[in-house]
């Protein structure tokens, strides 16, 4: 096993992800957004989600690290807090007493966790307005694939000058075993290095859907792109560091499992509108997912928010 693939020391700066990225993918040319430094401190110094909070997790580091620190006295580092303005709905097997602020609980699985809406009205609200959110769903609204190699293509090019400039954050809602194992021994600083890294670590079992916010994207030599992720266990990959093939991630999104997947963009409201407009050039239907994770009741999405 690669020494790389061993449990490593927490990613906390700009300078550490360089050098792991440096360390698997020799050569290559790998750019990072301005915010990385705060985003992984952020990250670094958080413990592992609860069970069914990662979407309000993610933000508990990518809101913080764009300055939006607490909303009425409140820290927006808090999972709890983020939990609650997220509608999140717990498992049964946690005692809602340990969240300080209310939750919903439920014992049938499909009922927990946490919706793609649940992290707009968070973003919406903990930031005052000033940010919103645009959801590309994998699918559209009559189920077939809207995410296509092609669309999907297409997407990466209109977000990847933007995010690498720090104009946006990108969080992906993903079926997790369309990704490589993090955990497997082959997913090591050798493997992925190799061009054909795709074919030769096996892919997840993990089972579940989950959030992750993205670190950076490239283009491989070979012309394949790839993203790290920021996970929200510690255990996966390095130290919740993820690199993954963008093709993998782009079926993630589609997802195969019978719930809606995609991709949430987080910008300024001000900036929100071209954006979405850019997106339909391109034939992209901006609209909200579901992923059989009850919405919040109180609040919907809709362009601008």
């Amino acid at each position: 096993m690669s020494a790389l693939r061993k449990p490593v020391p927490a990613i906390a700066s700009a300078a550490a992800l360089g050098d792991l990225l440096r360390q698997i993918f020799v050569g290559e040319n790998i750019r990072l957004p301005p915010h990385t430094e705060p985003l992984l401190h952020l990250h670094a110094a958080l413990p592992d989600q609860r069970p069914a909070t990662c979407g309000a997790y993610v933000l508990t580091y990518v809101l913080p690290a764009r300055g939006f620190t607490e909303l009425e006295g409140q820290p927006l580092g808090a999972e709890d807090y983020m939990a609650h303005l997220a509608r999140v709905t717990i498992t049964a097997r946690e005692d809602p007493a340990t969240y300080r602020f209310p939750v919903d609980v439920s014992a049938d699985p499909s009922q927990q966790g946490t919706s793609p809406e649940g992290v707009a009205r968070a973003v919406a609200i903990a930031s005052g307005g000033r940010l919103a959110t645009i959801p590309v769903p994998g699918r559209d609204a009559s189920g077939r694939p809207q995410l296509d190699t092609h669309r999907w293509d297409g997407l990466l090019e209109v977000l990847a000058p933007r995010f690498l400039e720090g104009a946006i954050d990108v969080v992906f809602n993903y079926d997790t075993d369309q990704l490589l194992a993090a955990r497997d021994e082959a997913y090591n600083a050798q493997t992925l290095g190799r061009a054909d890294a795709s074919a030769v670590i096996p892919r997840d079992r993990w089972g579940v859907g989950h959030f992750a916010a993205m670190a950076t994207l490239w283009r491989r030599p070979s012309g394949e792109r790839w993203v790290v992720l920021l996970n929200s266990f510690k255990e996966r990959a390095f130290a919740g560091v993820e690199p993954q093939p963008a093709e993998l991630m782009r079926r993630a999104v589609v997802r195969d499992d019978g719930r809606g997947g995609g991709v949430l963009l987080l910008l300024p409201t001000d900036d929100a509108r071209r954006l979405i407009q850019e997106l339909e050039a391109i034939g992209l239907v901006v609209r909200m997912w579901t992923n059989d994770s009850p919405a919040p009741r109180d609040w919907r999405w809709s362009p601008g928010r």
